[in-house]
């Protein structure tokens, strides 16, 4: 077709439309993947300017690399949901596109077309922010410091049944308790259940996470200290003096240091302490429950756990079975969750199908009913107004892809959240490992992640982790 106009003049033209349209519009090319255009829209967005980027990749500037993998794939990435960080260090939601631009079959750049939904994001944020307060009324910790019984246990498989039973006849002596059981599985839940089923129910249940607290820490959090022992020290009673007549839960047990192993185990012989810089021994009498989700067996031939302490500690022991054991139990937590997200959200989604269902029986969850938790929570706050059960397309590939060789998953249209709900659970596990190399030390896994605190922290709420309770 002729045209009635210059090419330099055309050209002038297509970036006027471009610069009048409101999605952001990148354009690299396929020599060095270097960007040739931006957009208006995009300078807005992102807060630069073309001068800055022209020239660059998109890896320097972003870090990430969607122009360089649809170059050298030929394949483009259609109306997919991502996160960058611009240059400012700022956060940004798009729905975004990217095309290779093709001359007579051969791939010579590509382009991008994205819409910023971070205010919309920033507002559901919100909303799902005040849903999880108004969540955690119903959750509020009782006088005790407690949140849970054995009733809120949910669970009718026999090892699951074995385990609740155990613990309710645990709940009738006040004797130590030794909870062992995968990550996610519910030990703390169980902990408290015994608490508020003993005879010893008004008084406080306190908590502690031995990985959580530095060394140097963790003996003035136990046993206390007194004003002028350290430096800016202050008269303070320790987690055995709290708890009184109650119980004091000790999680992750294996990650105590030995010589504090040691400390422990003639606090419980005696049953007395003393705080740092005291002089005085404090009778104490609190019952411990402790837990531990390593394999108690391997802890104690790699000395993890001390022989003496752990027959302190281990009077009685309560294993609590993996989801992957507790047969029939999945349907009920799935469907559990799926009705408390519908009335404290008021999402839409009121059941799951039944290759969906198959998928998560197949599935070996790792992360187990936290895994499962979280997952229902992702997948019924972003699925749609129109949907009314999870499929298959909800489901991340990572999972698909664990269990597609057990059983035949149907071909299903890909939904779009699928790659970030895989991103998010990447990282999720990337920095609940960290944290606990780091003993939940902040500052230190921020700087073995290579990412500022700051934005360590973000991760953290958006992703749902909490963050390590620190005592002093």
């Amino acid at each position: 077709m002729e045209r009635h106009i210059s090419t330099q003049d055309y050209i002038l033209l297509l970036e006027s439309i471009l610069d009048h349209i409101s999605e952001s519009v990148y354009a690299s090319s396929a020599v060095d993947d270097a960007i040739v255009f931006i957009n208006k829209e995009a300078e807005i967005t992102d807060g630069i300017n073309r001068e800055e980027v022209l020239g660059r990749t998109e890896t320097e500037i972003y870090g990430t690399d969607n122009h360089h993998k649809v170059i050298v794939q030929g394949r483009p990435i259609v109306n997919e949901k991502t996160t960058y960080t611009t240059m400012e260090g700022n956060i940004k939601f798009v729905h975004h596109s990217v095309y290779p631009c093709l001359h007579r079959g051969e791939v010579k750049g590509s382009f991008s077309i994205s819409k910023d939904i971070s205010k919309v994001d920033n507002y559901i944020s919100r909303i799902y922010q005040l849903q999880q307060e108004l969540k955690g009324r119903d959750r509020q910790p009782s006088r005790n410091g407690t949140t849970y019984s054995l009733d809120s246990i949910i669970g009718k498989s026999l090892p699951m049944l074995k385990a609740i039973k155990a613990a309710q006849r645990a709940s009738r002596f006040q004797t130590n308790v030794l909870i062992c059981g995968e990550t996610g599985t519910g030990k703390e839940l169980f902990a408290q259940g015994i608490h508020n089923a003993s005879a010893y129910k008004d008084e406080p249940f306190v908590g502690l996470n031995c990985a959580a607290i530095p060394e140097n820490l963790l003996e003035s959090t136990l046993f206390g200290a007194v004003k002028g022992a350290y430096t800016g020290a202050q008269s303070t009673p320790g987690l055995f003096e709290q708890a009184g007549k109650g119980t004091l839960f000790l999680d992750e047990i294996d990650s105590m240091p030995k010589s504090m192993q040691a400390k422990l185990l003639r606090a419980i012989q005696e049953r007395r302490v003393r705080r740092i810089g005291g002089k005085e021994e404090i009778p104490v009498d609190c019952r411990i429950i402790s837990a531990t989700n390593v394999n108690i067996d391997e802890a104690l031939q790699e000395n993890m756990i001390r022989p003496d302490i752990y027959y302190r500690l281990a009077s009685v022991v309560i294993e609590i079975p993996p989801l992957r054991e507790r047969k029939g139990d999945g349907s009920l937590l799935t469907r559990h969750f799926i009705q408390r997200c519908r009335e404290l959200f008021g999402t839409s989604i009121e059941d799951i199908d039944v290759e969906a269902e198959e998928v998560f029986t197949r599935y070996p969850w790792p992360g187990n009913v936290r895994e499962l938790e979280h997952l229902i929570e992702h997948i019924v706050v972003l699925a749609g107004d129109d949907e009314k059960k999870i499929t298959v397309r909800h489901l991340p590939e990572q999972m698909l892809s664990s269990v597609k060789k057990e059983i035949k998953i149907q071909p299903q249209k890909p939904k779009q959240m699928d790659l970030n709900v895989l991103i998010d659970d990447y990282e999720r596990a990337t920095i609940l490992t960290a944290l606990k190399e780091n003993r939940g030390n902040i500052s230190a896994t921020a700087k073995n992640l290579n990412i500022h605190r700051n934005v360590l922290y973000s991760k953290m709420k958006r992703l749902h982790i909490e963050a390590p309770k620190r005592r002093s």
